[in-house]
C-alpha cells in the first residue's frame, strides 16, 4: 500500500499547489482504448500477446505553470477487458475495473499542438475472469498497484468559453500483471499496454 499512499500525498500536494495559483482548470475527461496484454515465455523467449479494449472518465486537473507547459493530474474510473473468442463465441474475459490517476507534463511543440510525459498509476479494485456461466475473482492473483509510464501528442484549443483538449497516448505498465505467488507468473511475463484517444474539456 506505500506507493498508493505516497500518490495519493503526491497528488494533494500538487492540487494544493495548483489552487494556490493562476491558470487551474478542471472539468470533464473521457477516453477509449486499444489494450494489448503483452507476454514473454520465459523459457523460450518468444514474445506473444492478447488484445483488448476499454474505456475511462473522470475528472481531469490542469495547471498551467509556465507559457508553455502544463501540468495534468486527475481522477478516472477505467474498465480494461481481454475478451477469448472461438467459433464466434465468447470463451473467456479477463474485466479489470481501477481507479486511475495520471500525472502528466505538456510541453508545447507548435501552434495548439504538445507533447505529453509522465507516469500515474492504476488501482486495480475489481479484477475478474468471466466464462459463461461463471465470474471468478482474480484478485488474489493479480498484482492491484499498476504503475506506468506515458507518452503522447495532443492539441488544445478554445471551445465555447473552454478549452478542449484531444490526443493520444500509449502508457506502458512496467509492473508484471501477475503476482510472484501465482503459477503462470514462473512461465511467463505478462504486460499491459495502452493506446489512448484522450478528450477533455476544461470549464
Amino acid at each position: 500500500m506505500k506507493p498508493v499512499i505516497t500518490l495519493i500525498a503526491l497528488l494533494i500536494v500538487f492540487q494544493a499547489a495548483i489552487f494556490a495559483q493562476d491558470g487551474f482548470n478542471t472539468g470533464a475527461h473521457i477516453s477509449t482504448s486499444f489494450q494489448l496484454n503483452s507476454h514473454r515465455n520465459k523459457g523460450t523467449k518468444i514474445w506473444s500477446s492478447e488484445s483488448g479494449y476499454g474505456f475511462s472518465a473522470g475528472v481531469p486537473f490542469r495547471f498551467g505553470y509556465a507559457e508553455e507547459r502544463a501540468f495534468v493530474t486527475g481522477v478516472d474510473y477505467e474498465y480494461m477487458a481481454f475478451d477469448n473468442w472461438a467459433n464466434n463465441s465468447l470463451v473467456s474475459s479477463m474485466r479489470l475495473h481501477s481507479v486511475h490517476i495520471p500525472l502528466q507534463l505538456n510541453f508545447d511543440l507548435v501552434a495548439n499542438w504538445f507533447i505529453s510525459a509522465g507516469t500515474g498509476m492504476n488501482y486495480l479494485f475489481r479484477s475478474r475472469i468471466f466464462t459463461p456461466g461463471s465470474n471468478v475473482s482474480i484478485a488474489g492473483s493479480i498484482n492491484a498497484i499498476q504503475p506506468y509510464l506515458s507518452l503522447g501528442i495532443g492539441s488544445i484549443s478554445s471551445r465555447g468559453g473552454g478549452l478542449f483538449e484531444l490526443g493520444a497516448q500509449a502508457r506502458y505498465h512496467f509492473l508484471d500483471a501477475w503476482k510472484k505467488t501465482y503459477p503462470l507468473h514462473e512461465v511467463t511475463t505478462s504486460n499491459f499496454i495502452s493506446l489512448d484517444l484522450v478528450m477533455r474539456f476544461y470549464l
